[in-house]
């Protein structure tokens, strides 16, 4: 499913053009990354949005071999909460 699949979605539920919808649907997404980005975005029936903190490290170039320095980094990572799982699991 992609963002313009859930704004057809929401469009088609709501009674509201597809261009209010995707508008709605990228300000939902926003909010999310920007919540995400200060720390944990906890969404009831769906899941949690956390991040993680990647250290420096050593790596390899895997097409040469070479050794090489992987800055360190910030990730996200999503846990499902039940309900959700026990949704797609029916």
């Amino acid at each position: 499913m992609t963002m313009n699949d859930v704004a057809d979605a929401l469009a088609t539920t709501r009674k509201i053009s597809k261009a209010e919808a995707r508008a709605m649907v990228v300000d939902v997404l926003d909010a999310i990354a920007a919540s995400a980005a200060k720390g944990e975005v906890s969404l009831a029936g769906f899941g949690k949005f956390s991040v993680t903190n990647r250290p420096a490290r050593a790596g390899r170039n895997p097409r040469t071999g070479e050794p090489m320095f992987i800055a360190a980094s910030r990730g996200i990572r999503f846990r499902p909460a039940k309900a959700f799982k026990d949704r797609v699991n029916a």
